[in-house]
């Protein structure tokens, strides 16, 4: 699975790979087979006689056919002994627009495929242009696809490829779309990917509304000369303290955010500041070109660059060439040894206990939403230190893994939460590999509350129809994620993050309806702001207890006591008797429970809250005053 955050949505290569054989990396032989339609109702597709389908070896460089076949009367094809690999499926047929398929797989496991063409003499819309051209080469133009990504996913995606010269023509449906350029290497494999008018980011991104008879001309695209190249990249700058003072002996961390190898968020170095609180950091030779950096030191708060407390509201800094980032500067906030804190520690491993190095575990604060950071050390340990008493959320995060809330959680509705009043340690988190698809379509989306304003860190999961996490995220500083490697097939798309009701979308991954699909999501505040926080003193019996404070603005604690497994629910009502939340309903274990109900969005009144529990049943009564 790849995973991106889209700064430069990259993976960056050797240029030799231009030259490579794609054949070394070719070892079975299969039968490509298929049909080609004009209709995705199935009730009413139409076969497409004499459409060409072709497996190429495509680069900037220009393609090559490899194999190809032609459709009969019936829409069917098949080409026979294809060497198992990646390649580049284009399919077209006069009077329709191309269909592109980037990173098409051939092997013993994927070896029939339909493909739907759209009829351009259909499709009421306006007619697009431009060209991709090699920056600062006097306009040399390159070979590439283009994409146009339906926002609404109301119709398939339009796909057009560059002539010789760089420039490309095509009939886009009336719409609105993100347009983007991608380069392949000639083993059909990204090396680079931008939004239009040189986007890094879907938050930067253009978007592209396309009108009945219009003609949109210049939607063009400058590809950095040295964007194929392996490159040297150095960090440095310094690091002090809120009082000017230099701080020796802290740890600066760099990790990777983007693609190599299949790598995203990778912590990739490391060094410590000197005497005088300078550091320098150099890598030869990388191929990747997004990173982020962080600094910390035992008594201080981490820094993520620049004065970001979280990994994912970090700025990012793109290289894609020799680059050296001077004046990467830190100021370091010492903790407060005054005020009473306590921390939150435990270990992050893999399925077969293996420490997991440079994972991110965030304690979300839930009563305010305030995030505290934790990054595990080399054997997967970790320790969030100088919290605050109060209830947390601990989310943790890892490259390549199966992204959750404590405990195997993927909303935080369903999380175990922590009260925190003395420091807590073993709070473990075990975390499956993802799905390690190297081949697929990209969901993309921005997540914004009600008011419009980008949500960073929500946590996005994606389960395909058996319930089986293919991938996870976290939103960046935009708002902003992205989940490749996706294979075809219908998924559920869970958001969620805490101070925020968690919210799932359906929706699906067809490669003949374009390589990337958008999901977006406008989350509202939630009424629930603390799960389950299991106590070690088992009770006897079935408790409801009074909330506390009572009473409350805007938000309060409910708690109850469950004395052996049952089903729990627990709902909120307003004096007319019609329910205004949720807070539990689901099986819980033996054990003290608190929830916090925050009534943030209600008016002031009597509510009532009641709990059902294996036959036991209890109704009080709370009042909300504003």
């Amino acid at each position: 699975m790849k995973i991106i955050n889209r700064l430069f949505v990259p993976v960056l290569i050797f240029w030799s790979l231009f030259f490579f054989n794609a054949e070394a990396q070719m070892m079975t032989m299969s039968t490509l087979k298929g049909h080609v339609y004009s209709s995705f109702n199935e009730e009413s597709r139409t076969p497409i006689a004499n459409a060409n389908i072709s497996l190429q070896s495509f680069s900037m460089m220009g393609d090559s056919v490899l194999y190809s076949a032609t459709s009969d009367s019936t829409g069917a094809f098949q080409i026979d002994s294809v060497k198992g690999g990646i390649y580049t499926l284009i399919c077209s047929a006069s009077g329709y627009n191309n269909l592109v398929i980037r990173e098409f797989e051939v092997s013993d496991f994927r070896n029939s495929i339909t493909l739907i063409l759209h009829d351009t003499t259909q499709v009421q819309g306006g007619l697009v242009s431009g060209s991709v051209n090699l920056e600062d080469s006097m306009g040399m133009g390159l070979h590439a696809v283009i994409e146009f990504i339906n926002l609404d996913n109301t119709s398939p995606n339009i796909f057009a490829t560059t002539n010789m010269d760089g420039h490309f023509s095509v009939k886009v449906p009336s719409g609105q779309y993100y347009a983007t350029c991608t380069v392949l290497a000639s083993d059909s494999s990204i090396f680079f990917q931008q939004y239009y008018q040189n986007a890094s980011t879907l938050a930067d991104a253009k978007v592209i509304t396309v009108n009945n008879g219009q003609e949109i001309e210049d939607i063009n695209f400058q590809i950095p000369q040295h964007a194929a190249n392996k490159h040297t990249v150095t960090f440095q700058g310094s690091v002090q303290s809120s009082l000017n003072i230099p701080i020796a002996g802290a740890d600066i961390k760099v990790w990777a955010s983007g693609r190599e190898d299949d790598e995203d968020r990778m912590l990739v170095g490391s060094a410590k500041s000197d005497s005088n609180g300078n550091y320098s950091i150099t890598f030869d030779s990388v191929s990747f070109s997004a990173f982020i950096v962080a600094a910390h030191k035992d008594g201080y708060r981490i820094q993520f660059y620049d004065t970001a407390n979280a990994f994912f509201k970090a700025q990012v800094l793109a290289a894609v060439s020799d680059t050296t980032f001077s004046n990467i500067n830190f100021t370091l906030s010492a903790f407060d040894t005054t005020v009473q804190r306590y921390s939150i520690s435990g270990s992050v491993t893999d399925s077969a206990g293996t420490g997991i190095r440079g994972a991110f575990v965030v304690a979300f604060d839930s009563a305010n939403g305030h995030t505290h950071v934790g990054i595990t050390d080399s054997t997967g340990n970790y320790s969030i230190p100088e919290l605050p008493s109060g209830t947390y959320f601990v989310m943790f995060h890892a490259r390549g893994y199966v992204s959750q809330f404590y405990m195997n959680a993927d909303k935080w509705e369903n999380a175990t939460s922590i009260a925190l009043t003395s420091s807590v340690t073993g709070i473990n988190a075990s975390l499956k590999s993802e799905s390690q698809s190297t081949i697929g379509g990209s969901i993309i989306g921005q997540i914004h509350s009600d008011n419009g304003t980008a949500i960073a860190g929500a946590l996005i999961t994606i389960s395909d129809s058996h319930g089986q996490v293919i991938g996870t995220a976290v939103t960046d500083a935009n708002g902003s994620y992205t989940i490749q490697g996706v294979p075809q097939g219908s998924y559920t798309i869970t958001a969620s993050i805490t101070q925020y009701s968690s919210q799932q979308t359906t929706t699906s991954y067809d490669p003949s309806a374009g390589s990337t699909t958008v999901n977006n999501f406008t989350m509202s505040p939630s009424t629930v702001t603390s799960v389950e926080t299991a106590q070690p003193n088992l009770p006897t019996k079935f408790v409801l207890q009074n909330n506390y404070p009572n009473p409350f603005n805007p938000s309060t604690i409910i708690s109850f006591e469950v004395p052996f497994a049952s089903h729990v629910k627990l709902d909120v009502y307003n004096i007319l008797g019609q329910k205004v939340a949720e807070l539990v309903n689901k099986n819980l274990s033996a054990g003290n429970y608190q929830y916090s109900f925050n009534a943030n969005n209600l008016s002031s009144g009597v509510y009532l809250y009641r709990i059902e529990a294996n036959g036991f049943t209890a109704t009080k009564k709370m009042i909300l005053t504003k």
